[in-house]
């Protein structure tokens, strides 16, 4: 302490914005004088822009999430990168090079002892979007390493005749609000009802939109990237691409897609701020990724996983990218098993009240 008494703050501040979210939380316990520079809104936005994305695992009879971190020496040292494994190989507390702490609670109602809790979990700069069933009256957009929460205006009943619901959670760059999608698709004409909600209002407005009447279906959740959602869909001819939904204009465009072999489960995910696909089938997974965004001939294969002549692919693979030391465990999936859910974000100690813009925000702690 002596030695960091005597140097200048914004030295200080170089080495705490190069630690691990977990290592500046110790840190924020050490003295009143690090709790308070710590504590200060002008590091918290410092850091986020030097911490490298994390991947959070939550049982399904929990909600409690755990913050995967990696060895970055001892994962240097294995012979494959990426490695294929099991989830539960992950969860593995024998294992040295990936390590499940801290914990971190969400809000929400604990689940009855024995069942499964689904929660559905968007992840946008820093801050979880929670959705559950309607019976358990969960919706809140949260921090979940501050434990700070609140609570979001009843969400308006599905319309007759929904045969399908997409959810998405962004930012709108030049408004600086952060925004709630839900899209209702409906079979009998193709027709679409887009509604929006701008976190820190009351309300839930419609978007009128030209909708794409040659689209028929969309997987998954909407992926953030570049002030927009991004979803997986399936026109009319059978054509799979990728739809945005733009928040500045509010309307959709395409983008076309990497080339795919047929019987092959793909994701679509943010990685280095860069939109990626995840293919995959029982033998192989190929990682892709767009190096100039919305020019489909731009699709590049970062990496490729073969699985043994003797087994098949695993529905998890852990990689490290050598260039800016980021980890992630890719799923085939969003799920796996029944057992897990895997959420991929940047940690952030912003608080709410300094990101959400709104008269009437009421900010609750889980943790007071």
């Amino acid at each position: 302490m002596s030695c960091f008494a005597s140097l200048r703050v914004d030295i200080i501040i170089d080495i705490f914005v190069r630690l691990p979210i977990k290592s500046v939380l110790i840190c924020r316990c050490v003295c009143k004088d690090w709790n308070i520079l710590i504590s200060d809104p002008n590091f918290a936005k410092l850091l986020f822009t030097r911490t490298l994305p994390a991947t959070m695992i939550r049982p399904f009879r929990s909600r409690i999430f755990r913050l995967a971190e990696y060895d970055p020496i001892e994962w240097h040292e294995r012979r494959n990168n990426p490695c294929c494994c099991r989830v539960f190989d992950v969860l593995n507390h024998s294992s040295s090079s990936i390590k499940l702490d801290p914990k971190f609670e969400i809000p929400g109602p604990k689940p009855f002892k024995g069942r499964v809790l689904y929660i559905e979990v968007l992840s946008c700069n820093g801050l979880f979007y929670l959705s559950g069933p309607e019976y358990r009256n969960i919706s809140l957009v949260c921090n979940p390493i501050t434990g700070e929460f609140i609570r979001l205006p009843k969400i308006p009943q599905l319309r007759k005749h929904c045969k399908q619901i997409h959810w998405g959670f962004g930012f709108h760059p030049k408004t600086n609000q952060y925004k709630l999608v839900r899209i209702q698709m409906f079979k009998h004409d193709h027709s679409m009802v887009v509604e929006m909600h701008t976190v820190g209002t009351l309300t839930w407005i419609n978007i009128e939109i030209d909708y794409p009447k040659n689209l028929i279906n969309l997987y998954e959740t909407g992926t953030y990237l570049n002030g927009a959602l991004h979803w997986i869909g399936l026109d009319v001819d059978g054509n799979v691409s990728i739809w945005a939904f733009n928040f500045d204009t509010e309307k959709f465009q395409t983008f076309s897609m990497a080339p795919m072999d047929p019987d092959t489960k793909v994701i679509v995910f943010e990685f280095r701020d860069s939109l990626c696909l995840l293919y995959s089938n029982e033998l192989l997974g190929t990682m892709w990724r767009m190096e100039r965004y919305g020019v489909g001939e731009s699709w590049t294969p970062i990496f490729q996983y073969s699985a043994s002549s003797t087994s098949r692919l695993h529905g998890c693979i852990a990689y490290h990218d050598p260039e800016n030391q980021e980890f992630r465990i890719l799923l085939t999936t969003p799920w796996y098993d029944d057992h897990f859910q895997i959420v991929h974000y940047v940690p952030s100690l912003i608080r709410l009240k300094d990101i959400i813009i709104g008269d009437n925000i009421l900010v609750q702690n889980i943790y007071s």
